[in-house]
């Protein structure tokens, strides 16, 4: 098998003109097993992801949550995080084009490397949106802490300005976001080269 740059380099260029991002994003959701794709990507992404980043920052950073169970804890955090879904909408066809290493190939590294860093950065305000809105001791946390408390006394836990938090995010979120685009690439690869064509 050859691997020389010639070999590796994209099959069409990627653009990132908002007409050309529109046009190849059309094309590719114009075939049917793209919004499986999609609907795989989301789920793995944002409810894997996020039992790590509920690991990451709960447990390990010990930011700790409001008085209800771990298991309700991650999911109404990877349920808030479903709005990521859009991200995903955009970044699996760009993803998708710049692995081109042929008619009928993509790399599995350039596609793990593009949609897992971009993945990634776009979870940067996670955290501050995260505080603002679901976060301990706002109104939906209090709200779910009195229908589905445990009585569970909240721990001592710790309190990170947001620009730590960002990079905290990023941190942790590279790596696991390449990984998990990784694992999917491996998962859906018949899927993924037939949307890539």
């Amino acid at each position: 098998m050859d691997v020389s740059a010639k070999s590796l380099a994209p099959a069409s260029a990627l653009s990132l003109r908002p007409t050309a991002v529109a046009k190849l994003v059309f094309q590719y959701y114009r075939q049917p097993v793209s919004w499986l794709v999609l609907i795989i990507a989301s789920l793995v992404m944002i409810y894997v992801g996020g039992a790590a980043m509920f690991w990451f920052h709960a447990i390990y950073l010990g930011e700790g949550g409001p008085a209800i169970s771990p298991v309700l804890h991650w999911f109404m955090d990877s349920t808030a995080a479903l709005l990521l879904t859009p991200v995903l909408f955009i970044v699996l066809p760009l993803a998708s084009r710049y692995a081109r290493v042929g008619q009928q190939d993509l790399s599995p590294h350039r596609f793990a490397l593009f949609s897992g860093a971009i993945f990634a950065v776009m979870t940067i305000p996670g955290p501050f949106i995260h505080n603002t809105f679901i976060g301990r001791g706002t109104y939906l946390a209090d709200v779910v802490t009195g229908l589905w408390g445990d009585g569970r006394p909240v721990q001592a836990y710790t309190v990170f300005p947001f620009p730590m938090e960002a990079l905290l995010q990023v941190a942790f979120g590279l790596p696991l976001y390449i990984v998990l685009m990784w694992g999917l690439f491996y998962s859906a690869r018949t899927m993924l080269v037939k949307v890539a064509r």
